[in-house]
């Protein structure tokens, strides 16, 4: 199967393994075959539900590739010849076991693993390589900070802008009725010696794994949906206030307005931070709200919006003075989609305009400042990111 370009971007999402189909000119049952036969358009949408990490761990081998492991899967709908799959995902991988204590899992290790992801198509969930397989996005790397004191320890990491034309189904890696995508995670280091692993999610205190922290979706389209995308790069604060209970700031927002059921939401964001003196924790989340300032979606979001108003799991990673993946000034990646399943309205039936917000926090990562957080300085936004947000929807 040969990859290529399309000038139009398409998106769409699947919920906890539902796809959600909505044909062109979907404003009502009854319109539905004829808008269709008209445009000819229709987008379907995968997306991975809720703690969707397939495997807790991913062995950490002597060479990039040797013990990979699909860490995320979803079912495709159907493909048919001329699709266009466009798709997105991140997961969060964590480092372990600086010192053999309680919450290691595995061997200790003080080395920094190199870490890939990229998403293939392939028919079973498991497959990672080979023939039965198609890599469909750009492979993403980094090496995850081990040792201390710039220690990243959670790294996530972000495939975007991933797409692919369906040619040929005699081309593809799997029956067009049952082609999967799966994100493929692998770790390595020439100083491994067996045993030692990589966290897919957070490792917690009591040595068990929470995740949670992952999503892979993928938007299959054909025909020509009509695509709007605009990109803001005006931050909405200049700082992130070093708390520990909650501190969330939106950093970039957009506003989306004549939202209808059906369309379709892909949004990118990168983030640039600078830190002072210490190392500090930063997470990011994208969210749908009815506000321009709020951090978590609003109930109108939730109830119109698919998984409940977010676009995104919320992810971080500890950003270092000192040299790292994420060394000050750090930069944040984030991708992901929604989909519109009803018109957004109030109680009373009056339309509401969306808006899709960053939100962000950030905290020392010292022991001992969690007694005094209020005593440290902000983390700063610095100029350089930006939130871009494509809008696909299926009516003309």
């Amino acid at each position: 199967m040969r990859i290529g370009s399309n000038s139009r971007a398409v998106v769409s999402m699947v919920v906890a393994g539902t796809i959600f189909t909505l044909p062109s000119g979907v404003a009502a049952a009854r319109e539905t075959a004829s808008a269709k036969a008209v445009s000819g358009s229709a987008v379907e949408v995968a997306v991975t539900g809720r703690r969707a990490e397939r495997v807790e761990t991913v062995p950490i081998g002597s060479h990039a590739g040797d013990a990979a492991r699909s860490v995320l899967s979803v079912k495709l709908p159907d493909l048919e010849r001329g699709a266009v799959v466009d798709l997105n995902g991140e997961v969060t991988i964590s480092t372990t076991c600086v010192e053999q204590i309680s919450r290691c899992i595995g061997r200790s290790y003080r080395f920094d693993p190199h870490l890939q992801a990229q998403v293939v198509l392939a028919a079973d969930p498991d497959e990672i390589r080979g023939r039965r397989t198609t890599a469909v996005s750009r492979r993403t790397s980094l090496t995850c900070e081990q040792t201390r004191p710039n220690r990243n320890h959670h790294c996530p990491l972000v495939v975007d802008r991933g797409r692919f034309r369906v040619r040929d189904l005699r081309d593809l890696p799997c029956r067009p009725d049952g082609c999967r995508l799966n994100m493929v995670v692998s770790a390595s280091s020439r100083k491994a010696i067996g045993g030692e692993v990589v966290v897919v999610g957070s490792d917690q205190e009591n040595g068990s794994v929470e995740g949670g922290k992952a999503r892979l979706g993928a938007v299959v389209s054909s025909g020509s949906p009509r695509v709007r995308r605009r990109e803001t790069r005006r931050e909405r604060t200049s700082k992130l206030p070093a708390s520990f209970e909650d501190g969330k700031q939106v950093v970039y927002s957009q506003r989306l307005t004549h939202l209808d059921r059906g369309d379709a939401i892909l949004v990118r964001a990168g983030q640039r931070s600078g830190i002072t003196g210490l190392p500090y924790f930063i997470s990011d989340q994208i969210v749908i709200s009815t506000r321009s300032g709020a951090t978590r979606p609003s109930a109108v979001a939730r109830r119109s919006v698919s998984r409940t108003g977010t676009v995104t799991e919320t992810n971080g990673f500890n950003c270092t003075v000192g040299s790292s993946a994420f060394s000050d000034p750090c930069w944040s990646s984030k991708a992901g989609v929604a989909m519109i399943e009803r018109a957004p309205t109030t109680k009373t039936g009056r339309r509401k305009s969306l808006y899709v917000n960053l939100v962000s926090r950030g905290f020392p990562k010292l022991a001992q400042a969690r007694t005094a957080a209020r005593g440290y300085a902000p983390v700063k936004i610095l100029d350089g990111g930006f939130l871009e947000v494509t809008r696909v929807s299926l009516r003309p």
